[in-house]
Protein backbone atom coordinates (compact mmCIF):
# COMPACT_ATOMS: atom_id res chain seq x y z
CA UNK A 1 0.00 0.00 0.00
CA UNK A 2 2.96 2.40 1.20
CA UNK A 3 4.48 2.03 -2.53
CA UNK A 4 1.21 1.63 -5.03
CA UNK A 5 -0.75 4.76 -3.19
CA UNK A 6 -0.22 8.22 -2.10
CA UNK A 7 -2.84 8.23 0.77
CA UNK A 8 -5.53 5.96 1.79
CA UNK A 9 -9.58 6.61 2.55
CA UNK A 10 -10.54 5.05 6.21
CA UNK A 11 -14.55 4.65 5.44
CA UNK A 12 -14.06 0.71 6.77
CA UNK A 13 -16.46 1.28 10.18
CA UNK A 14 -19.07 3.63 11.05
CA UNK A 15 -20.03 5.55 13.86
CA UNK A 16 -22.52 3.03 14.99
CA UNK A 17 -20.04 0.00 15.12
CA UNK A 18 -18.20 -0.52 18.28
CA UNK A 19 -14.85 0.34 18.54
CA UNK A 20 -12.30 -2.64 18.22
CA UNK A 21 -14.93 -4.86 16.21
CA UNK A 22 -12.96 -7.74 16.17
CA UNK A 23 -15.07 -9.59 12.88
CA UNK A 24 -13.60 -9.95 9.33
CA UNK A 25 -12.77 -8.53 7.32
CA UNK A 26 -12.92 -5.48 9.22
CA UNK A 27 -10.05 -7.08 11.60
CA UNK A 28 -7.45 -7.36 8.62
CA UNK A 29 -8.15 -4.00 7.36
CA UNK A 30 -7.74 -1.90 10.56
CA UNK A 31 -4.68 -4.20 11.43
CA UNK A 32 -2.91 -3.37 7.48
CA UNK A 33 -4.05 0.92 8.37
CA UNK A 34 -2.25 0.19 11.68
CA UNK A 35 1.38 0.02 9.42
CA UNK A 36 0.84 2.23 6.76
CA UNK A 37 2.50 5.00 6.32
CA UNK A 38 1.54 7.32 3.97
CA UNK A 39 -1.35 9.94 5.06
CA UNK A 40 -5.07 8.31 5.86
CA UNK A 41 -8.20 10.05 5.75
CA UNK A 42 -10.79 8.92 8.24
CA UNK A 43 -14.84 10.11 7.17
CA UNK A 44 -16.51 11.01 10.83
CA UNK A 45 -15.33 8.48 12.83
CA UNK A 46 -11.50 6.87 12.22
CA UNK A 47 -11.94 3.08 12.70
CA UNK A 48 -11.43 1.07 15.46
CA UNK A 49 -12.14 4.65 17.65
CA UNK A 50 -14.72 4.81 20.39
CA UNK A 51 -17.09 7.41 19.00
CA UNK A 52 -17.64 9.18 21.84
CA UNK A 53 -13.97 8.39 23.44
CA UNK A 54 -11.86 8.61 21.10
CA UNK A 55 -8.89 6.33 19.82
CA UNK A 56 -8.16 3.04 22.03
CA UNK A 57 -5.21 2.04 20.04
CA UNK A 58 -6.88 2.10 16.89
CA UNK A 59 -5.63 4.11 14.07
CA UNK A 60 -4.15 7.66 13.81
CA UNK A 61 -5.08 9.63 11.02
CA UNK A 62 -3.31 12.41 8.82
CA UNK A 63 -7.26 14.20 8.03
CA UNK A 64 -10.26 14.17 9.47
CA UNK A 65 -13.57 14.90 7.63
CA UNK A 66 -16.57 15.28 10.03
CA UNK A 67 -20.46 14.55 8.51
CA UNK A 68 -22.74 16.96 9.27
CA UNK A 69 -21.11 17.92 12.51
CA UNK A 70 -17.55 16.85 14.60
CA UNK A 71 -18.30 13.96 17.26
CA UNK A 72 -16.87 13.72 20.84
CA UNK A 73 -13.82 11.59 19.69
CA UNK A 74 -12.63 14.18 17.36
CA UNK A 75 -11.66 16.40 20.23
CA UNK A 76 -8.94 13.62 20.57
CA UNK A 77 -7.34 14.01 16.38
CA UNK A 78 -4.36 14.84 16.59
CA UNK A 79 -3.86 14.80 12.63
CA UNK A 80 -3.00 17.66 10.54
CA UNK A 81 -6.65 18.63 9.31
CA UNK A 82 -10.05 18.50 10.63
CA UNK A 83 -13.00 19.34 8.18
CA UNK A 84 -16.70 19.50 8.47
CA UNK A 85 -18.55 18.01 5.44
CA UNK A 86 -22.38 18.70 5.17
CA UNK A 87 -23.54 22.01 5.61
CA UNK A 88 -27.27 21.54 5.51
CA UNK A 89 -28.05 20.69 8.95
CA UNK A 90 -31.91 20.96 10.01
CA UNK A 91 -32.81 23.83 12.73
CA UNK A 92 -34.26 21.22 14.66
CA UNK A 93 -31.20 18.88 14.99
CA UNK A 94 -29.09 21.98 15.39
CA UNK A 95 -30.92 23.10 18.32
CA UNK A 96 -32.25 19.48 20.12
CA UNK A 97 -28.03 18.67 19.96
CA UNK A 98 -26.98 22.35 20.76
CA UNK A 99 -24.68 22.05 17.52
CA UNK A 100 -22.94 25.25 16.72
CA UNK A 101 -22.31 24.45 12.70
CA UNK A 102 -19.41 26.39 11.48
CA UNK A 103 -19.74 29.13 8.04
CA UNK A 104 -19.92 27.85 4.73
CA UNK A 105 -18.51 30.68 1.99
CA UNK A 106 -20.03 30.64 -0.86
CA UNK A 107 -21.85 27.39 -1.83
CA UNK A 108 -18.95 25.30 0.06
CA UNK A 109 -20.22 22.28 1.35
CA UNK A 110 -17.05 21.45 3.02
CA UNK A 111 -14.71 23.68 5.46
CA UNK A 112 -11.88 23.45 7.22
CA UNK A 113 -11.93 24.08 11.12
Amino acid sequence: INDAYNAVVDAVLGAEVEAGEGSEPCAAILATLKHVRIPIVSLDVPSGWDVEAGSSGGISPDVLVSLSAPKQCARRFLGRQHFVAGRYLPYDVQKKFELNPPKYPGTECVVAL
